[in-house]
């Protein structure tokens, strides 16, 4: 599985979240709204406390006029009393009490006079300042009179009329001083409290504008932080049905679109509309990210979207399906064709070079194609059996189409449930050594043993590799069955001679692992069993595949102290190449030539040629597949040294291969031939 990069050109989450700039812009409202309210709570505190404050003084004023009225005519009349008395009686205590009459009186006037407005005041002033004179006058010649004994002058002063017609004048002046004193309190009252009603309506409106202004700053604050949420979720619903590397549709937006595609083809007329979902899946990709990394692995699948678009029109569904796989949904009303029309154009767009810098890749895919409603109703199922005919395309070869069989669906199932099994029995122990022994055609002693595989299954028995190898290597668990199993040989090679070798075959698939050697090193060591005692095999399939790569495998292994046989040696494309390229230690000959080689000369021929061509270069030839003595002679005379078959020895487990073979002088008697086996591969 491709792991996937950081996307490019933007990034999943900003600086600062959208919920923290959500929260800071509701935050500030309401803040904002809050100061508000303390500010306008505060106006109105503070207009009630002062209207409260002024109208209560004007109140106590207001009352104070009325004590000051009510004051100003009690001392009044104490005054005439006081003035009588004095009159009638002639005595000193009532001439005081006259003083002191005239000073409250005058005092009373005083504060009145403080009650009233100025312009009153000082008219009461121009009014009475000659009438109090005058009664000044008067009192002070009554009291001489008194103080003489002249009780009637003084009596005559007080009761005189003009004594009279001026007390008259001053409480006329009076009544009207203290009359306006009221008046003004009660005006000033009246006004403070219409003020106050003012006041409070004008803090009311205030606090309605403010109010309102602050509601809408709250809207707006509340509205933009709606609209980054919206915005959010847009977002967050985008990229949660997209591939953020590519850009495409992911699988859960696939599934989303698919449904609606389905549903609208289901609902057309006559429902006669048909979509085909054509799954692509990239061919060579794997070498290509593991060789140069998962950034260039990056570009490429971006380039791969960027094609993709180029070969649809603008109404068909494209997505990203995981790793390496990418579905395209197209609409075929230009009739069933057009769908294999659209695979041919992406195989063909996708087989171009890409170039990167200074770097050039090729790749290439494979598609399957299934169709609504013909081979599926459902998306899922669709997808399964697009997926179906995917894998009898990369069964038939790279940058091929298949449509999707349903007589091939079993078969695919049947491939599933075998995966499974075997995925389970590497876990059980089920697969187990067998070992073939490879002598020399001079002393028929054995020089080493080839390891090979069997599957004792639960229920089906012992299974050949010819029932489970193609599994494993397509489904890409031939790299751990090939570690198990080297596992338990090399627990085995302790009950076996120390001259004794192990040989053991790599699948093609294998090479690609940049792990391979270090892994093999780990088993062999954990073991206690030297690296020496290893051969590799490796098949011309192996090195087509990926030269370079095969190369550095095999000077790790042969750094690592194992020998390293080329397998199968005359069925490839470029053998000879491959000789001139590597160093090999072994060459097996295949057996197609051996089981031919009594019967065509053209074999015979080529044999020698092989036997030939190694002994020039230094290096061991094996024929595999020896099964009679005649070939064994022949090969015997050809020069080759070692051989392997039937003739020889079956493959056994190695509790049987101890119990028939004299360990103690290594050698071994040929044993029957076992028919059904499938030659010296490892697996």
């Amino acid at each position: 599985m491709h792991p996937r990069s950081a996307p490019q050109g933007g990034t999943l989450m900003p600086n600062v979240s959208i919920v923290e700039q959500t929260m800071r812009q509701a935050r500030r409202s309401v803040a904002l709204t809050l100061a508000g309210a303390a500010v306008l709570t505060a106006l109105l505190l503070a207009e009630r406390l002062w209207s409260s404050h002024t109208i209560a003084a004007a109140a106590d004023r207001h009352a104070m006029a009325h004590r000051v009225a009510a004051d100003l005519r009690v001392t009044e009349q104490q005054l005439l009393q006081a003035a009588q008395a004095a009159g009638l009686t002639g005595e000193r205590s009532w001439i005081d009490r006259y003083d002191r009459l005239v000073t409250e009186h005058n005092g009373v006037i005083e504060h009145a006079s403080l009650l009233a407005p100025q312009a009153v005041t000082q008219r009461y002033r121009a009014k009475t300042e000659a009438a109090a004179a005058e009664i000044a006058r008067m009192r002070a010649s009554a009291l001489d009179a008194l103080n003489s004994g002249d009780h009637v002058a003084a009596k005559g002063l007080f009761d005189g009329e003009r004594y009279g017609r001026n007390a008259q004048l001053l409480r006329e002046a009076n009544e009207e001083l203290t009359r306006a004193s009221q008046r003004a309190t009660y005006e000033e009252l009246v006004v403070l409290r219409q003020r106050s009603l003012y006041a409070t309506a004008g803090v009311l409106l205030l606090a309605l504008g403010m109010g309102f202004g602050l509601w809408r700053r709250l809207s707006r604050g509340l509205d933009h932080s709606r609209g980054t949420l919206r915005e959010a979720e847009v977002r967050i619903q985008r990229l949660a049905s997209s591939d953020l590397l590519t850009g495409l549709d992911n699988r859960a937006g696939l599934h989303d679109a698919m449904h609606a595609r389905m549903a609208r083809a289901s609902a057309a007329t006559a429902g006669t509309d048909t979509l085909a979902v054509l799954m692509v899946d990239l061919d060579r990709f794997k070498p290509v990210n593991d060789r140069n990394g998962h950034m260039v692995g990056d570009l490429v699948l971006k380039e791969v979207a960027r094609r993709l678009s180029l070969c649809l029109r603008q109404s068909d569904l494209r997505a990203r399906y995981g790793g390496d796989e990418f579905v395209v949904v197209v609409d075929e009303r230009e009739g069933p064709g057009s769908a294999e029309k659209t695979a041919a154009r992406i195989i063909e767009r996708l087989a171009e070079p890409m170039s990167f810098g200074d770097l050039t890749v090729a790749i290439g895919a494979s598609v399957g194609i299934a169709r609504f409603p013909a081979d599926a109703v459902s998306s899922d199922e669709l997808l399964r059996k697009a997926d179906s005919a995917l894998y009898r395309a990369k069964q038939a070869g790279r940058g091929t189409v298949c449509l999707y069989d349903p007589r091939q669906d079993e078969v695919l199932s049947e491939r599933h449930n075998l995966e499974q099994a075997i995925r389970e029995g590497i876990a059980a122990g089920q697969f187990v050594p067998y070992y073939q022994p490879i002598v020399g055609l001079d002393r028929r002693n054995v020089i080493s043993l080839e390891l090979l595989c069997r599957w004792r299954h639960p229920e089906r028995g012992l299974l050949t590799p010819d029932k489970f190898i193609a599994v494993a290597e397509a489904s890409g668990l031939i790299g751990p069955l090939t570690f198990a199993l080297l596992r338990a040989a090399c627990q085995d090679m302790g009950r076996l001679p120390p001259t004794w070798r192990i040989s053991f075959n790599v699948a093609p698939q294998q090479i690609q692992n940049e792990e391979l050697v270090p892994q093999l090193l780990s088993i062999v060591r954990e073991a206690g069993v030297p690296p020496e005692r290893l051969d590799v095999e490796l098949t011309e399939t192996a090195l087509v595949n990926d030269t370079a790569r095969a190369r550095q495998v095999i000077l790790g292994l042969k750094k690592a102290g194992m020998t390293v046989t080329l397998d199968d040696f005359g069925t490839g494309y470029s053998s000879l190449a491959y000789l001139a390229e590597m160093t090999f230690d072994k060459i097996k000959i295949d057996r197609s030539f051996v089981h031919t080689l009594t019967e065509r000369p053209e074999s015979a021929k080529i044999v020698d040629a092989i036997i030939g061509l190694s002994r020039s270069l230094g290096v061991e030839t094996v024929a595999e597949g020896v099964e009679t003595e005649l070939q064994a002679a022949m090969l015997h005379r050809l020069g080759c040294r070692l051989a392997q078959g039937y003739l020889f020895g079956r493959p056994v487990p190695v509790k049987e291969l101890s119990d028939r073979v004299a360990l103690a002088r290594n050698t071994m008697a040929p044993l029957p031939a076992a028919h059904g086996d499938v030659g010296s591969r490892i697996i």
